[in-house]
């Protein structure tokens, strides 16, 4: 499992490494110096013409940098460094790597003052890549005065920018941007990405990420208590659809969606369970909308359930539910049925009344959630339930501002898991899946095609039709976002760019994708 450390988990496996292994830190130094040199040696292939500017701090990453001056001057290259601090503060190895460079004969120019600046333009120019030494992973306040000026000047000068670990001003626990940072066109990283390059806005500072071995054991990088991953397919547990089987084998899946006007959310997340390949999908939806929602599917059977005479469920659809002869083996619950006492009674009755059928809820049904006084599962619930709210959503559930809920995504989808006791899919371009366990995946599959209406239908389809054909919820919860965003890719390769994409578009590459993963 790819891991995504936080600061402070990676300064314990540095420290784990040195002291109960032995391994020095002179040696991790050394090894990611010449893992940054040998990805710069990779991706320009006149990297012995170009000048090379490192931009140093005065903690392990200037030191960092300092073995990649040091290494690229013996190989000939021209080499100067800016050091951001007195080189009187230098300590530890960091302190070492700037003796050894400066010995060899490097340039280091200390800029402490605004008036350092004034030839920065010059040598930017001058340079033919950047060196981004900074900061590193432990930076937590923001970047002001002379730094924030030279990085704004290192990114407006239009040449390519290698930032070491993560770009500098990129919170790593969170990927809030510190003041500034850094734009790199690469990142390299050492033993273990980190939460801060998967997350937005830090993300898209990273340009293209890569990983370099240090030598730090895998056993330590894979503590219990590291909890955060990505969310990658290769480790899933997937149940094999054998030859003799029939649609009785796969489960028959409710879809409880769609209301006058918004049939189209019905359809979609039909059209995305279809997709997952359950047995039998059967959508419930308001008799004044069940017309209209008919006529839009073929393989769907539909249900028309007691309404409000104008557009959406009356709470008599609850008893219309549970009094019908097909007990589901999942429901989906949300798209498009509006903000009203039938959506309301139906959600809490089903939660109540269902306690063993697993539930997806989504968009209405995360709303009539909302304004329940007491926001809790019942206590006899023993299937899983599935939340997948979009940011609005997830801000009306913890009763908080959308803001502070992008703000620590990570922290938001964890308490709302735990509190709920539920999987909670925190929908955005760096999707977070949590666990009621305290575990938790970042999704960075998808493109910006999937900002448009009707894909968080088709999402919540999918995970109820994986859910319904027998996956267990972690398989069916990960890898129905993983397809996701998968197939929007797939679709803009087709359709020549992610603009204009259609949450209708989807289901056929959403099925070849997880006909790919088994």
């Amino acid at each position: 499992m790819a891991k995504l450390l936080n600061s402070a988990q990676m300064r314990e496996t540095d420290r784990r490494t040195i002291e109960e292994l032995g391994l020095p830190g002179m040696v991790l130094m050394e090894n990611a110096g010449q893992g940054v040199v040998q990805v710069l040696k990779a991706k320009l292939t006149d990297w012995a013409q170009r000048r090379a500017l490192i931009l140093a701090g005065s903690g392990n990453n200037g030191g960092d940098g300092f073995v990649v001056a040091r290494r690229l001057l013996q190989d000939g290259v021209m080499t100067s460094v800016l050091l951001f601090a007195r080189a009187s503060t230098l300590k530890g190895d960091a302190a070492t790597n700037h003796q050894i460079y400066r010995r060899l004969g490097g340039r280091v120019l200390e800029i402490v003052e605004p008036e350092d600046l004034d030839t920065l333009p010059s040598r930017l120019g001058h340079a033919g890549v950047i060196i981004d030494a900074l900061f590193g992973t432990g930076l937590m306040r923001p970047i002001t005065g002379v730094i924030a000026t030279a990085i704004t000047m290192a990114n407006q000068a239009g040449k390519p920018i290698l930032a070491v670990d993560i770009p500098s001003g990129v919170n790593a626990d969170n990927g809030r941007i510190l003041g500034t940072a850094i734009q790199a066109t690469w990142t390299v990283t050492f033993a273990a990405e980190k939460i801060g390059h998967r997350l937005y806005p830090g993300a898209e500072q990273c340009g293209e990420l890569f990983l370099i071995d240090i030598g730090i054991p895998a056993t330590y990088l894979n503590h219990p208590q590291h909890v955060v991953a990505r969310n990658l397919p290769r480790d899933l547990t997937i149940p094999p659809r054998p030859k003799n089987s029939h649609k009785g084998h796969f489960g028959h899946l409710f879809i409880i969606a769609g209301s006058v006007g918004k049939e189209g959310a019905a359809a979609l997340t039909a059209l995305g369970a279809h997709a997952a390949g359950p047995g039998l999908v059967t959508v419930a939806t308001p008799g004044v909308a069940q017309p209209v929602v008919a006529t839009k599917l073929l393989e769907a059977m539909t249900l028309p359930l007691p309404d409000d005479r104008v557009a959406c469920l009356s709470p008599k659809a609850l008893t219309a539910l549970l009094n019908h002869p097909i007990r589901p083996a999942v429901v989906a619950i949300g798209p498009g049925l509006g903000d009203g006492d039938g959506t309301s009674a139906v959600v809490r009755g089903l939660l109540d009344h269902w306690p063993d059928i697993p539930l997806v809820i989504d968009a209405d049904g995360l709303n009539a959630m909302a304004h329940e006084p007491q926001r809790k599962l019942p206590a006899s619930r023993t299937a899983p339930t599935i939340l997948t709210p979009h940011p609005g959503e997830m801000a009306r559930l913890l009763d908080q501002s959308i803001a502070s809920i992008q703000e620590d995504r990570l922290h938001a989808a964890k308490t709302l898991a735990m509190e709920f006791r539920s999987w909670v899919v925190l929908k955005g371009a760096d999707s977070i899946i949590a666990a009621p366990d305290g575990r938790q995946w970042i999704n960075d599959s998808g493109n910006s095609g999937l900002a448009a209406g009707g894909s968080g239908d088709i999402l919540t389809g999918v995970i109820a039709g994986l859910l319904a054909r027998g996956w267990p919820v972690e398989s069916a919860v990960r890898a129905g976002v993983h397809v996701h965003g998968l197939a929007a890719e797939e679709a803009a390769t087709a359709f020549g760019g992610a603009p204009g994409l259609k949450a209708g578009e989807l289901p056929p590459f959403l099925r070849r994708a997880i006909n790919q993963l088994g």
